[in-house]
């Protein structure tokens, strides 16, 4: 209730002053009437008007538009907020004010604009203010805000069906295992000093961010799997400065950041009567868990342009960048049945032997230093007025280096015939370090020639290498400790990645009212860093425009992506691990405005993806080191949107709006196979119409009513229940106008 109190007093503030800056602005300009509507006159003796209310050296357009939602949900609250999130409420939909200086001479600032829009019941929010004297300053600040819900009964179990044989605790059809409702508020604010001044022109800017919100998800620990609340807070504040201009036939741009971070989530449960998601293994009876993060981004960033001749372009930067993170990892718990995982301790069988853990701990500290580099130059000739040759080269070099240090402790205590006994056991001063170092060269050529004024080709070669060495020294932070005491070890490795890809393509007017364009990529390597990384591509896409007259146009185009990586690495066949994903997105629309009074715009859109993936899996504790993981996506989408004049003062807007994804279809996946396979794929439907009725009442004031449905429809295969909802959103508004000419 505090929070839902707060966000209608932040509200209804918002308003106030907008509607304060309305208030001024009308103020401003009642001591003498409005003057006659600005009248220019081209060379055909149309005649057109300027909107706009004169007060003073200024004029003011301004419009601010305030209501209230309605919502009814019926189904699944859960799935509808993690989809959509809009409330029941008062709402301001939008809102513009807009302040010009008429003669140039204004006292502070020559043009104001302020925005918003999303604010009070919408998951979003947004807020932009533009402010400048063009001669010395010009502010730009935007301010977003976004809320995140998402409790969903998704879960890695490829037939949703729940059997003790296969799992200890049914799923939680309700929520899932992992969930979020925080909250991210994040802002731009850039000053530019003497935009207008050539040679060198000063910028300053701060970007804050922030995060907060509960959440909960799943922890395996002492055997046990636990799902345990979260408190999810985390910060970041980056500032910068620069300077750029130009001197001589050079232009030039710097500029210098610092962004500090910081992360604090935590989790205190204090006393708990336990958590676990299986009760015949380990229990909590208390946990604490915190683990805060800080760092520190430091970067420097420099380009040089120049044109030598009219026919040399040339443009440089060099960017640098300094990364450093240190983390504190601290956990106390207690519990019962526990399974420390120290390997030869206590003496006896665990967790089956009853105990009581009076006390685990782990207290784990590090630190990360990651040095960038980075670095491109780009250059294109103009060899004729048809014909022109660009190289770009790039560079990117970065090192990471951690270190950790580990400690933990355990305490328990376990029956031993007709009394107990207390095992203690604890490892401290366990070090580990690693290194990480990547190189990346890349150089790309590229050609462009213009045979008339219709046709034009352009065609190209990229080369890249990338090599990354990683070494590791120390102890392994993923074992509890072990007796003997755990020795360090070291190892170390590399690879290098060589890709060569040609590309083209061309672009065409058949006729002057007919644009069609074409290109490719098409790629190879001889070595991978992931599985899903390019290995053996091929991109192509297509586009094309055709407008029988300047009211109608039809728009088409086809993006086809292929990757596949075969099993082997170097041309070495080792086991298999192959992926293989292909994509198909084909869109088309049509935008017709059939009169001065009606316009439509519709179209198909078309997403089809194949992705097969061996992999090594357990399933009903038995292994299948080469099943496949299959995922499948088929969504059609189809919209349209009618806006209507259906009187002088009355204006219609329709939508409709169809996704319909038949995803596996009636593919079943095979689990226990062999090799066996998983599918992945969300077969659902989504409808959404809406209907806005628009009234004029007069030149200052609008009046709007609308309703927006949501159907959401999703197949049994989905999970343990179909998550299904319909949502009721009808609304209504006010808007006031300032400046608005009848």
């Amino acid at each position: 209730m505090k929070g839902k109190a707060k966000s209608s007093f932040r509200l209804l503030v918002g308003t106030i002053l907008l509607l304060v800056l309305f208030l001024i602005a009308v103020k401003a300009q009642q001591p003498s009437p409005s003057p006659a509507p600005k009248q220019t006159t081209n060379s055909s003796d149309a005649t057109t008007v300027e909107a706009g209310e004169n007060g003073g050296n200024y004029s003011f357009i301004s419009t601010i538009e305030f209501g209230y939602r309605g919502l009814q949900v019926v189904g699944d609250l859960n799935k509808y907020e993690s989809d959509l999130n809009y409330r029941a409420g008062p709402r301001l939909f939008d809102s513009t004010f807009l302040m010009r200086s008429q003669n140039g001479k204004g006292a502070l600032f020559d043009t104001l604009l302020l925005t918003t829009t999303g604010w009070g019941a919408d998951p979003g929010g947004h807020m932009r203010i533009s402010v400048e004297k063009p001669q010395w300053y010009r502010f730009e600040g935007t301010y977003r805000r976004f809320k995140y819900f998402r409790f969903l009964n998704n879960f890695a179990n490829p037939n949703w069906v729940f059997s003790p044989s296969s799992f200890s605790v049914p799923p939680k059809p309700v929520t899932g295992e992992h969930g979020f409702n925080t909250e991210t508020k994040m802002g731009d604010f850039d000053l530019t000093i003497l935009p207008k001044n050539r040679l060198i022109r000063f910028s300053l800017g701060y970007s804050p961010e922030r995060y907060n919100g509960p959440a909960f998800t799943n922890y395996h620990v002492g055997g046990n799997d636990f799902n345990y609340p979260l408190n999810l807070r985390s910060r970041a504040d980056d500032y910068r400065f620069g300077a750029d201009g130009t001197v001589g036939p050079i232009d030039y741009s710097f500029l210098q950041g610092f962004r500090r971070f910081r992360d604090d989530t935590s989790t205190s449960l204090g006393n708990t009567p336990g958590i676990n998601l299986d009760p015949t293994k380990g229990q909590l009876t208390s946990f604490n868990h915190h683990e805060p993060a800080r760092g520190s981004v430091d970067f420097t960033r420099f380009s040089l342009h120049t044109l030598v001749a009219k026919r040399l372009d040339i443009t440089a930067r060099v960017v640098y960048s300094h990364t450093d993170s240190s983390f504190t990892f601290i956990e106390n718990y207690s519990g019962t049945n526990w399974n420390a995982r120290v390997s030869g301790w206590p003496p006896g069988p665990l967790p089956s032997t009853p105990n009581t853990l009076n006390l685990g701990q782990y207290n784990i500290v590090g630190n990360s230093d990651r040095p960038s580099w980075l670095g491109d130059v780009g250059a294109t000739y103009l060899i004729t007025d048809r014909l022109r040759i660009s190289n770009t080269f790039r560079v990117e070099d970065f090192k990471i280096f951690g270190d950790a240090l580990f400690a933990d402790f355990f305490s328990l205590t376990r029956p031993s015939g007709a009394t107990t006994v207390t095992d203690t056991i604890g490892f401290s001063n366990l070090d580990a370090h690693t290194t990480t170092r990547y190189r990346k060269y890349q150089n790309t050529v590229e050609g462009d020639f213009q045979f008339n004024a219709r046709n034009a080709v352009h065609f190209g070669y990229r080369y890249g290498r990338r090599s990354i060495a990683e070494s590791f020294a120390g102890f392994n932070l993923g074992s509890n400790g072990s007796i003997p005491p755990p020795a360090p070890f070291s190892t170390s490795d590399a690879d290098e990645n060589n890709t060569h890809a040609v590309l083209g393509g061309f672009k065409t007017r058949p006729a002057n009212n007919w644009n069609i364009y074409f290109d490719f990529e098409r790629g190879t390597a001889d070595n991978v860093f992931s599985r899903i990384g390019n290995y053996d591509y091929t991109n192509i896409r297509a586009k094309s425009r055709y407008a029988p007259n300047k009211n109608l146009s039809f728009n088409l185009s086809f993006i086809s992506r292929d990757n596949a990586n075969p099993s082997e690495i170097a041309g070495v066949s080792i086991e298999d691990f192959g992926v293989s994903t292909k994509s198909r997105v084909f869109t088309s629309s049509v935008d017709w405005t059939i009169n001065p009074r009606l316009s439509l715009n519709t179209g198909y859109n078309y997403n089809w993806i194949n992705s097969n993936s061996v992999i090594d899996y357990f399933f009903n504790g038995v292994r299948h080191p080469q099943g496949h993981s299959l995922y499948y996506v088929r969504n059609n989408f189809f919209f349209f949107d009618l806006t209507a004049q259906l009187a002088p003062r009355l204006t219609l807007f329709t939508s409709y709006r169809i996704n319909d994804d038949n995803g596996q279809g009636n593919r079943v996946a095979d689990p226990i196979g062999f090799p066996g396979n998983l599918i992945s794929s969300y077969p659902m439907s989504h409808q959404s119409p809406e209907g806005r009725l628009a009234f004029k009442i007069n030149r200052r004031l609008d009046w709007n009513f609308g309703y927006q449905y949501y159907n959401y429809n999703e197949s049994a295969i989905v999970g343990p229940r179909p998550q299904n909802y319909h949502a009721h959103l009808p609304y209504t508004s006010l808007r006031i106008y300032l400046g608005r000419r009848e």
